[in-house]
């Protein structure tokens, strides 16, 4: 298949333009064009800024492809979405990687994809559910094969979202972890390397078309227990100051204090039968294996030797009484 992947060298899309390339399949990717060093070879680059839909257009023109996965958030609004559809040459299968943040988070867990969409989550699930909508009423309208992805944290090599990399800095350094709160949020994650080879799966399987799939790991655990298995597979030992968020409601911070976007007031937990039961796919990672991954990552591209501000923990620790 030819395939494009708008984005291409972040994250997700990086780590899918790899699993695309290692099924055999020609990959384009479409971006501002700001980081080609970290492409394999024979990527091509449609360069142009998603958000400016005449040069959307223009990059397009000409172009035809059998399958494209939309990655990007920047944030991406739902006339983006239509903008790119509009751009499209032909009925390629349109994949669209939303997020789980769509679900109505003060319903009962565990979310499937049954469960009524909502905006707990803000203007991000909005920008979402915006997006989802485009690419839904096309497929009736036009019959444009299209599928929703809808995963949740992502963890692994290269993560943008500063969150088990944030723990790994205090733990291999013997820093104490600040908790806000008592910690026992339940969170799922998945690997990166599982949902991109999901997404690669997916494109040109007719029974994904007009269908959303939840992507993630199928282990739960709480915030405090994604730090245990952190130092678990680090081998080092972890030490907790649990604290009243609302301790921070008048200081300036000038960062998070518990990985980047953990804190949060009620469980995130789905269920991904769908997933096993339509098309058979379950993740290669469980959550200590990923963490392993992360670590020995996190090693190599030399992350346990970066600086780090501690300025503001040791002033909340201080507070503390620690």
């Amino acid at each position: 298949m030819r395939v494009l992947v708008v984005g291409g060298t972040e994250f997700v899309s990086l780590h899918l333009v790899r699993a695309l390339l290692g099924r055999g399949h020609e990959v384009a990717v479409l971006n501002r064009g700001r980081r080609g060093e970290r492409l394999p070879a024979g990527v091509r680059t449609l360069v142009a800024d998603r958000k400016d839909h005449a040069a959307l257009r223009a990059a397009l023109a000409g172009e035809t492809f059998d399958g494209v996965v939309d990655v990007t958030y920047a944030p991406t609004l739902g006339e983006d979405v239509v903008a790119l559809l509009d751009a499209l040459q032909g009925q390629p299968h349109v994949l669209f990687v939303s997020t789980a943040r769509v679900y109505d988070h003060a319903l009962p867990i565990p979310y499937s994809e049954a469960t009524p969409r909502g905006l707990y989550w803000g203007e991000y699930a909005r920008h979402k559910i915006a997006g989802e909508d485009a690419l839904l009423e096309r497929h009736r309208q036009e019959g444009l094969p299209v599928t929703i992805v809808r995963p949740t944290h992502v963890l692994g090599p290269l993560n943008t979202r500063h969150n088990e990399t944030f723990f790994m800095d205090r733990i291999h350094r013997g820093r104490p972890v600040l908790v806000p709160g008592h910690g026992g949020w339940l969170r799922q994650f998945g690997h990166v390397g599982d949902l991109a080879d999901a997404l690669a799966a997916m494109l040109g399987d007719a029974r994904t078309h007009g269908q959303a799939y939840n992507v993630m790991g199928e282990e739960t655990v709480t915030q405090v227990g994604f730090v245990e298995a952190i130092a678990e597979v680090m081998g080092r030992p972890v030490t907790f100051r649990h604290f009243d968020p609302a301790l921070l409601q008048d200081w300036d911070r000038p960062g998070p204090v518990f990985g980047q976007n953990l804190v949060y007031n009620c469980h995130a937990v789905h269920t991904t039968h769908k997933l096993r039961l339509d098309l058979g796919i379950r993740p290669r990672y469980t959550l200590r294996s990923g963490l392993a991954q992360t670590w020995d990552w996190y090693r190599a591209a030399g992350l346990v030797e970066r600086e780090v501000d501690f300025a503001f923990e040791d002033r909340l620790l201080a507070t503390l009484g620690a």
